[in-house]
């Protein structure tokens, strides 16, 4: 019989959470999230980002942070409207990839292992966000979530 080893949520102090996810500590980066996002099964909210213009990465908001994403991904789907209707009006494609929105986040990066369906695994990278900042639709700096305990002023 497998056992749930989760905590119970109400037993999850901010310290505690941020010391399973930021085992390594944090560090800044520059990122473009594409409109392309999903919930994991613990409502963490997961958007297909990309750094260096073309290396593909998961980026995931994790715990608490997660319920602080409704302003970004506002504007992700936003982005996204805009896109497709400059789109329609050109009668051109859309590729999802290329409609980039620029975020500044502050976490850590966790390797993915995934198995295919001959057995082979490979390894991707996620990256966990702990801090994140980006400029809205009225073109004002906006910051969210938190670094961990013991990381302040760190960077």
């Amino acid at each position: 019989m497998i056992q749930n080893r989760r905590a119970p949520a109400t037993s999850i102090t901010p310290v505690r959470e941020d010391s399973g996810l930021f085992k390594k500590g944090v560090v800044p980066f520059d990122i473009e999230l594409v409109p392309h996002k999903a919930r994991s099964s613990r409502g963490d909210l997961v958007i297909k980002g990309f750094f260096q213009k073309d290396t593909q990465i998961d980026v995931i908001f994790a715990g608490r942070r997660a319920v602080e994403t409704a302003p970004l991904e506002m504007c992700l789907e936003r982005t996204f409207s805009n896109a497709v209707r400059d789109a329609s009006r050109n009668q051109q494609q859309i590729n999802i990839d290329n409609i980039r929105f620029p975020v500044h986040v502050e976490g850590t990066w966790r390797p993915h292992f995934l198995r295919d369906m001959s057995g082979w695994e490979t390894r991707s990278y996620q990256f966990l966000v702990a801090q994140w900042s980006f400029t809205d639709e009225t073109g004002a700096m906006v910051e969210f979530g938190e670094l961990p305990s013991g990381q302040q002023g760190k960077l």
